[in-house]
């Protein structure tokens, strides 16, 4: 039976027609310690794996893949990046039968290169209970793939929680503060929008695109202002914004930059009037 039908069937249907007809409806790690099935995972491209499971036993079963269910690269001296699950799936098996059927996950391994198709992964356990919250909260609360991808790398490597974001930020804002909550950090002050993609022979690449943040200033009087970008060499790059500002406190001066052509590295963002430097933030790529 393909996956897709089984997705078909379990959304017309629901889990009421795979109890009636499938005797048992076992987790994934049960049927495992129990011996009712034997399984196998290798890399189908990308970041789906094909999964094959034998039923062993004499009845029909409903197994649960749960989210947070994480495959383990099996590939020996090649360095590839571990699968997290961040969707339930369910699974029926007839009596002695087998199944073959596409899982789609994220990497959860930043430093390792992406998986190749036909590396062997293992058949897989729950993740760290932090990457288990996670995944939870993303079953319950779906937004696009690369956001996703940035959420799990935030947990699993500590990577930016300021790479969590898509073009409508508001759809990200609240996987954002999930996710410093969970690592026990404040707010990031900007966002930083990434692409992120695995080529065919297993590299990660990623793409800046933009920053966005609010700055605040103080300013007795209205002045000309000057923004722009520094490296880690004190170089100005990118484009100069000027302006007139207004004057108060704490006024917001929104900054929506551009980041195509920037290379990985420090920067600086500054505001400044002729004779005052008002703000300056660093950032990194």
């Amino acid at each position: 039976m393909k996956a897709s039908l089984i997705w078909i069937l379990a959304l017309n249907t629901g889990l009421c027609a795979y109890r009636a007809n499938a005797r048992m409806l076992v987790s994934l790690q049960k049927a495992m310690d129990k011996k009712m099935i034997t399984a196998k995972a290798t890399c189908a491209g990308g970041l789906a794996l094909k999964y094959s499971i034998n039923n062993l036993a004499k009845d029909s079963v409903c197994l649960m893949l749960p989210a947070g269910w994480r495959f383990n690269s099996n590939a020996g001296k090649n360095d590839y990046q571990d699968i997290l699950v961040t969707r339930d799936q369910l699974l029926v098996l007839g009596p002695k039968s087998s199944i073959t059927f596409d899982i789609k996950g994220y990497c959860c391994e930043a430093d390792k290169s992406g998986p190749v198709k036909g590396v062997a992964y293992t058949t897989g356990k729950m993740a760290d209970s932090n990457l288990v919250k996670l995944a939870l909260y993303l079953n319950a609360h779906p937004t696009d793939e690369n956001t996703e991808q940035y959420a799990v790398w935030a947990i699993s490597n500590n990577k930016p929680t300021s790479n969590i974001t898509n073009a409508n930020d508001s759809l990200a804002a609240a996987l954002r503060e999930f996710v410093a909550g969970v690592k026990g950090e404040p707010l990031p002050w900007f966002t930083l929008l990434k692409r992120a993609r695995v080529t065919s022979a297993g590299e990660i690449q990623e793409i800046p695109l933009k920053l966005k943040a609010t700055l605040r200033y103080n300013l007795a009087q209205a002045e000309y202002s000057y923004f722009y970008v520094l490296d880690a060499g004190g170089h100005k790059v990118g484009q100069i914004t000027g302006q007139w500002l207004i004057p108060g406190s704490e006024v917001a001066y929104p900054v929506n930059l551009a980041l195509r052509g920037f290379q990985k590295g420090n920067y600086k963002l500054v505001l400044e009037t002729k004779d005052n430097r008002l703000v300056e933030k660093d950032f990194e790529i």
